[in-house]
């Protein structure tokens, strides 16, 4: 069954990011970073200072005996020892001042954080091994600017030790961590927002923006062009965030801000591969799993964490059920498949069926009843945390996965 921790905090919650595993794939990490942001005005000379914080997430087993009664008259008993493991609310162990508000945050590695700041600067922060400290190292000061003034950088996106940024100039920026400078710089790369950008391979991305492309861009080509574009069928929907599957990097999941998650097969044209609604307000974070890619999570302003999951035949052999005392959303219309965009899709993935009867995946809710927006999410082995701007960080354990 999961297991649903809130931990009240001073701040609104606009990042959160599990520190990598020591051993990923045997064991599960047990840190993890979160960011604020719209904090009031505290200096004159300072528009806002935020805080990052290191979180250490700790349990302990939990030893229950129920004895019964064998009979009436026979005073023996036998007992039944169930083991559980009990999760505690999770300590800060670090903490720094942020200037700006916290729009992003990324492990470059194990040791290495990076943030970006609404104030158009990329920080990196080393991290101790021994008492988790964060700190302060290489900073790139105003890599996103206007004219007149620093904008804020929105996104970033590690491959190896280089570093894609974007911010709402329209720039892209490549930075590599032992260098001052940015490496290539793609000056205009859009005339509006760029919201979010992943990897796709070690010299591509995949940026998305406000007026509903997806661009996927060679960062060693000269000019400024992608090389592909795609658009979401219907109107302009600002695109809020994206994430590519971990082993098929064909396959690029979109959220939008009509509330709903697209995706994308690469390797067709132009149009996006199938549209889900299931959200009602603004997507702003898609993650897949990072080792059970099956699973999929958004969080929305709507104030709901969806845990997507793909139905059973379907590149999957385990049932799908509900996750124990949290409801499943119907998938019928209005939460589920809205249409299937291009024909003769790929049926080799779960995620993708040229079925266009049914939906694919079971959606379900990961936390309760929310009024205030998650803004974050993010997931390692069976857990997930996630920031809300009530004051709130969520942490479910023992997700149900495929």
């Amino acid at each position: 069954m999961a297991s649903v921790l809130v931990k009240y905090i001073s701040d609104k919650v606009s990042c959160v990011r599990w520190q990598p595993s020591g051993m990923q794939g045997l064991q599960s990490s047990d840190t993890f970073v979160s960011g604020s942001w719209d904090n009031a005005v505290k200096s004159l000379t300072v528009s806002q200072v935020n805080s990052l914080l290191m979180w250490k997430v700790t349990s302990k087993t939990q030893t229950t005996v129920k004895e019964e009664e064998q009979s009436y008259r026979d005073t023996s008993r036998t007992s039944d020892v169930r083991t559980t493991r009990a999760y505690l609310e999770p300590e800060i162990v670090s903490q720094e001042i942020h200037i700006g508000d916290v729009t992003d945050l990324k492990f470059a590695n194990r040791n290495s954080l990076l943030a970006a700041s609404s104030c158009g600067t990329v920080q990196s922060f080393n991290v101790t091994e021994d008492s988790k400290k964060l700190i302060p190292g290489q900073k790139w000061e105003g890599i996103h600017h206007l004219e007149m003034s620093n904008c804020p950088c929105t996104c970033m996106s590690v491959s190896g030790t280089d570093v894609a940024t974007c911010g709402e100039d329209g720039r892209i920026n490549v930075l590599r961590l032992d260098h001052r400078k940015p490496v290539r710089i793609i000056d205009n790369a859009d005339s509006c927002s760029l919201n979010a950008i992943v990897h796709s391979k070690t010299n591509e991305v995949i940026t998305v923006n406000s007026a509903g492309q997806l661009k996927v861009w060679d960062v060693r080509q000269d000019g400024n062009s992608p090389v592909r574009i795609f658009l979401v069928t219907g109107k302009k929907v600002a695109l809020h965030c994206v994430d590519r599957h971990p082993v098929q990097p064909h396959l690029v999941a979109a959220g939008g801000e009509d509330g709903t998650l697209t995706m994308w097969d690469l390797r067709k044209e132009h149009l996006p591969v199938t549209l889900f609604d299931s959200h009602e307000s603004h997507v702003w974070e898609v993650k897949f799993h990072p080792t059970n890619p099956n699973n999929l999570f958004t969080c929305s302003d709507d104030g709901s964490v969806l845990h997507w999951q793909t139905k059973p035949g379907i590149g999957s052999s385990r049932p799908s059920t509900p996750l124990a005392g949290f409801p499943s959303s119907a998938v019928s219309s209005g939460h589920g498949l809205l249409q299937q965009a291009t024909s003769g899709a790929d049926t080799g993935s779960p995620w993708i069926s040229s079925d266009t009867s049914a939906s694919n995946v079971d959606i379900n809710h990961v936390l309760p009843s929310l009024t205030m927006p998650v803004n974050c999410v993010d997931v390692e082995g069976n857990s997930l945390v996630c920031g809300t701007d009530g004051e709130a960080l969520y942490l479910v354990n023992d997700l149900f996965l495929h």
